[in-house]
Order: structure tokens, then sequence, then C-alpha cells
């Protein structure tokens, strides 16, 4: 009776720990232990592990990892945007993650402008968030993106990104170039849409795939977040980036001087 009664517990106190993460997670809707707790185990999600009922690999890295564990003062984290290949041809903006003083005089809480005019994205401050809020901005921004361009539901484009990431995402180590020098970091991959029923209603955007590279290494542990979708018929290939400004960036290639022809 008591091993019985303990197989009945376990998935409450499974539940009760998902609800908890959510509580807990800085991107709230975007926490997809939710729509697992109401759908059931995710099937193959990467990195899950032993337990049916935990959040994936990516899940973790992305909403319940501590970004922000390593700030201990106030500044402002600033990242550049950039899109390339849409209806508008190319569009440079920016972002900026501000850390702040909370009431009582601790370590921080956040304030985020991310873009501008129709591409802006205003979501409320946070009182003390671990991760960083601009996963969210970024996924959020997406969302809209999608809503405007196919004329679909932003609640479907939310709904399948999140299941997406606690299903079929991938996570790999990796490096990435930061202030000068390679740093260790963690790149998820997922494409969201593929086996999306209704695709066939935006086919070109179904094809959108996302790149999250992030790294303890760098102040506010992101590194940069892309969109892609690849060229289809007459239609170019398109990427959106948002990527942490480095104090140190690559110097860009110098084109080799032409020689002077030798004088006769």
């Amino acid at each position: 009776m008591r091993q019985d009664g303990t197989r009945r517990t376990l998935p409450v106190l499974r539940a009760l720990a998902l609800v908890a993460a959510v509580a807990a997670c800085p991107a709230g809707a975007w926490c997809a232990a939710a729509a697992q707790a109401a759908s059931g185990p995710a099937s193959g999600a990467s990195g899950a592990g032993t337990d049916p009922g935990a959040p994936s690999a990516a899940e973790r890295l992305l909403f319940l990892h501590p970004h922000l564990a390593t700030v201990r003062e106030p500044r402002t984290l600033s990242y550049d945007y950039v899109a390339e290949g849409g209806t508008d041809g190319r569009v440079a903006d920016h972002a900026t993650l501000a850390l702040v003083a909370r009431k009582d005089g601790r370590c921080c809480g956040t304030h985020v402008d991310f873009l501008s005019g129709a591409n802006a994205v205003n979501l409320p401050d946070l009182d003390d968030p671990q991760g960083n809020p601009l996963l969210m901005y970024f996924l959020e921004s997406e969302v809209r993106l999608l809503e405007r361009t196919t004329r679909g539901q932003s609640a479907h484009f939310r709904r399948v990104i999140r299941q997406a990431l606690a299903s079929d995402a991938t996570v790999r180590d990796t490096t990435a170039r930061w202030d000068g020098k390679d740093v260790p970091a963690r790149e998820v991959h997922v494409a969201p849409f593929l086996n999306d029923p209704y695709r066939t209603r935006f086919e070109r955007e179904a094809k959108t795939e996302y790149t999250f590279v992030l790294s303890d290494a760098v102040p506010g542990g992101v590194l940069r977040l892309a969109a892609a979708v690849p060229a289809a018929g007459d239609a170019r290939a398109a990427q959106r980036t948002l990527a942490l400004a480095d104090p140190q960036p690559a110097t860009p290639a110098t084109p080799a001087t032409p020689a002077t022809p030798a004088s006769k």
C-alpha cells in the first residue's frame, strides 16, 4: 500500500515542481514547462534526462538558467539588431537591458528598451530576474512579426515555439568570439514549424530556424539570438539577429592594396 501511495504521489510532486519552475521563470509565458504539465511528458527532448516531466535542456538553458548571476552592480548592456532579406530591406536597430538598483538597494531589477517604431516590444519591468529577459523580448518580437506577415494567430505561434523548445530543440557546446578572445558557449537550435499542421498557410515562414548562443563568460549570459529563413523561389534568404555589443569586435578584413606597377 505504501508503495502504491508513493506511485500516486510522484506525479503530483513533479507537477508541483513544474509549477514552481514556471513561477521562478523570468520569461513567464515562454516557459514550456506549463505546456508540458498540461499535455504530458515531452518526447525526444534533448537532454531531458530520465524524468519525463522535467524541462528539456533547451528550456533549462533559456528560461531557468541564472544568466544574470554574475552581475553585481547596476549597469546597462547594449545589443545590436540587424534584419536582412525582409520586405523592408536591411534594418539596423538596437536594444538595451538596464540593470537597476531595487528599492531595497540590492541589485538588480531590469528595464528593457527593445527596438523602435513598429518593431518595438514593450513588456513590464522585472523586479529581480535571474534569467536574461532579452530572450523573452526576442521571442515575442518574432511572434508579432509572424502575426503581421502571415495574419496568423500569435497564440498559435507562441504555443508551437514553446512546444518545440520542450521536445525538438537541440543543445550543443561551442565557442564564440567575445572581447578579443574565444569563450565557451552553448547553442540552442530549433525549427519549430516544420511539423506544424497549419504550415501550408505560411509555407515560407514555416521554414524559420532559431539559434540561441549563450555563455556565462559574457555579461548577461546572452551572446547572440538569431532567426533565419532560407531562400525559396524568388524570395531571398532572410535573417534577424540580436547580438550583445562587443567591446572588441573583430577587425574587418582590409582589402589588399593593388601593387603599383614598377616604373620603366
